[in-house]
């Protein structure tokens, strides 16, 4: 086992307690933080996983948005950021997750190998909670451009309005297209001064970002799919651009 896996095994415990998870998801996610992407077969040498087992404990995993798997052959397996999943259950747990992160954090970023390095340009997440918290983490670092097709922006919380809001006063070009029919969710968008498009015939779910990256879901949003790569985004821009030449522009005093 490698130095910085012997260093973090100390994290195995408090993961098991703060998310739940059984010693072996702990150690697997401990082991991609550190050393990701992985294969399969590459995470059990790293630990005391057995062969058996591996699989079951990364679909765990990747089921619960933690794991993400990127299309290779074999599979290629990382993980979300730490401070990211961490930080989402800090109320639940206060001293351990500042400590947890801290240690997790580091690894992440001393990572020797580079996660973007990484040969492969489309990645699978696992259930919706997975699709959201990667989308949040690209909105928070969008730059120029966010072009969306919601059809149920009912998951949004006050922060993601707000970061919207910040993106769209910071001049990057914010345009979300909503289903006419969520009304409530329209007036909520408006409300943060975010410009809103209406559709009737919005049934499908994808963001472009920075015109690079797309995150869209399908499986009725049971899967969500990343693409960072401007001729995928350019597909979804093209089709984007479709719906919203014949969207109208939401009138919050009408």
């Amino acid at each position: 086992m490698s130095r910085p896996e012997k260093t973090l095994e100390k994290a195995d415990k408090p993961l098991q307690d703060i998310m739940g998870w059984g010693k072996y998801q702990a150690a697997a996610y401990r082991c991609l933080v550190a050393e990701g992407p992985l294969e399969a077969r590459e995470i059990v040498v790293r630990t005391d996983i057995h062969q058996g087992r591996i699989y079951d404990v990364l679909d765990d995993l990747k089921n619960e948005g933690v794991v993400t798997e990127q299309d290779a052959n074999p599979t290629i397996y990382d993980v979300q950021n730490p401070e990211k999943l961490i930080g989402e259950r800090k109320e639940e747990f206060n001293n351990k997750a500042t400590e947890l992160i801290e240690t997790l954090g580091t690894a992440y970023e001393l990572n020797p190998r580079s996660r973007d390095q990484s040969t492969s340009s489309s990645w699978v997440l696992g259930g919706q909670s997975g699709t959201i918290r990667k989308l949040r983490e690209m909105l928070e670092q969008a730059e120029e451009s966010v072009y969306a097709l919601e059809p149920d922006p009912r998951w949004y919380e006050t922060s993601d309005l707000r970061i919207l809001e910040r993106l769209a006063d910071s001049e990057v070009d914010v345009k979300p297209v909503i289903w006419n029919a969520r009304q409530q969710e329209i007036k909520e968008f408006t409300s943060f001064n975010i410009p809103v498009w209406t559709h009737q015939d919005v049934d499908q779910t994808f963001y472009v970002i920075d015109q690079e990256h797309v995150v869209m879901e399908i499986d009725r949003g049971n899967t969500g799919i990343i693409f960072s790569d401007e001729t995928m985004a350019s597909v979804f821009t093209r089709e984007f651009e479709e719906i919203f030449n014949d969207a109208e522009e939401f009138d919050a005093h009408a």
